[in-house]
């Protein structure tokens, strides 16, 4: 989960607040610290999940500036003093959530994921993809009703990949989501990782899984988990990818989904 942490200078400094900072040593959190000059430009040129905005109390201007510019990323404000009023205004607005600096940060992790949830189209602990089914809350994934044997960062990559179904995810993109904060292994991890699952999918008759966008990285294949009944049209079209998949690494120098150059990262 990439964060883009804006801070109000009148708050404290340019560093997170404690109850964020706890949040991302509890959970897979990466955190970029930004002023709030720029943070347009910065929300342009790279891909976030979430921003969170941290007010000494919730100030409806810099929102309004995100929001008229456009920008589609989630918004949740994490502010020292608020009342009903003040909360209501800044929702009204456009924050997706609001909440006080004193949040538990066990609360404040659940809320965080719950956003993103909802702006993938995701409106329950539970994500249905046809016979695909992952229990964020139980960390299991099923399909049909068989468990899938995960390790905890296969289920990691399963997750992120069932959340973003409709995206292309780079390896450097899936490396900083489930080694946030912490050193990153070598990117071939994330080939083994997917070679590895799609065998235990396949031994569950998932043929083709994810697929693969040579240079760019992987993708969740829906069409794969759609229900066995369905998958009659079109069968010639599946074969053909099933012969294309192979779990050869995909070489760098693709298309890096994650900051483009000039932005700045820090935690």
């Amino acid at each position: 989960m990439r964060i883009l942490c804006i801070s109000d200078t009148s708050v404290d400094d340019s560093r997170p607040c404690k109850g964020l900072a706890k949040a991302a040593a509890e959970g897979a959190i990466s955190i970029t610290m930004s002023s709030a000059e720029g943070v347009v430009e910065t929300l342009r040129r790279s891909r976030y999940d979430l921003a969170v905005i941290q007010q000494a109390s919730p100030d409806t201007r810099l929102l309004r500036h995100i929001r008229n510019s456009r920008q589609p990323t989630p918004i949740l404000i994490i502010a020292r003093q608020t009342t009903p009023a003040t909360i209501a205004d800044v929702l009204s607005i456009g924050a997706d959530d609001c909440v006080p600096a004193t949040v538990d940060p066990i609360e404040l992790l659940a809320r965080l994921r719950a956003i993103i949830r909802r702006v993938s189209g995701h409106d329950s602990l539970t994500l249905h993809i046809g016979r695909l089914t992952v229990n964020v809350d139980r960390r299991e994934a099923h399909v049909d009703d068989r468990l899938l044997p995960l390790t905890p960062r296969e289920y990691d990559l399963v997750e992120l990949l069932a959340l973003r179904k409709s995206q292309a995810l780079s390896k450097e993109a899936v490396l900083d989501s489930l080694y946030a904060g912490q050193e990153e292994p070598h990117g071939k991890v994330i080939d083994v990782m997917v070679c590895n699952i799609r065998k235990k999918m396949r031994a569950l008759g998932i043929a083709t899984p994810f697929t693969t966008l040579w240079g760019i990285g992987y993708r969740l294949n829906e069409d794969a988990f759609a229900p066995v009944g369905s998958k009659m049209v079109g069968a010639d079209r599946s074969m053909s990818r099933v012969a294309k998949e192979t779990c050869i690494p995909i070489m760098p120098g693709g298309i890096n989904i994650m900051p483009a150059a000039g932005s700045s990262e820090g935690l």
